[in-house]
C-alpha cells in the first residue's frame, strides 16, 4: 500500500469509529434517561408551584432557626507554636433540631392519609 492509500484507509476507519462512538453516546444517553424514568416512576408527582412551595417551606424552616445560639456548637481550641489561639474543630450539635424545624414547615404543606394495609400487601 502506498502512503496515500494508508492515509485514506486511516481516515475512513477514524470516521467509522467516530460514528460508532456517536451512536454509543446516543444509546448511553437513552439508557440514562430510561434509568431516571424508572427510578422516578413511583415518586409522588409535584407541580412547579408545589416545588416552589416546598422550597419556600425549607427556606422558612432554616430561616426560623436560631443559628446564633452559641450553646449549639462544640468548639475545640488549640494553641499554635507562636502562642496564637486557633479553632481546631467546630461542630454543629443541633442538627436534629434543625431537621425538626424544616420538617414542621414542610409538613404544613401536606395532608397525611392512612394507607390500606391490604393494598400494600398485594404487591
Amino acid at each position: 500500500m502506498t502512503k496515500d492509500e494508508l492515509e485514506v484507509k486511516l481516515e475512513t476507519l477514524q470516521k467509522l469509529l467516530d460514528e460508532q462512538n456517536a451512536s454509543a453516546n446516543a444509546y448511553r444517553d437513552q439508557i440514562q434517561e430510561l434509568q431516571k424514568q424508572l427510578k422516578d416512576i413511583n415518586k409522588p408527582k409535584l407541580t412547579p408551584l408545589q416545588f416552589d412551595e416546598l422550597r419556600d417551606a425549607v427556606e422558612t424552616g432554616v430561616g426560623n432557626y436560631d443559628f446564633s445560639d452559641t450553646d449549639m456548637y462544640s468548639i475545640d481550641y488549640g494553641i499554635n507554636y507562636d502562642g496564637r489561639v486557633h479553632c481546631e474543630s467546630f461542630d454543629f450539635d443541633c442538627a436534629d433540631d434543625l431537621v425538626h424545624e424544616i420538617y414542621e414547615q414542610v409538613a404544613r404543606l401536606f395532608a397525611e392519609i392512612k394507607e390500606d394495609d391490604n393494598q400494600l400487601n398485594q404487591d
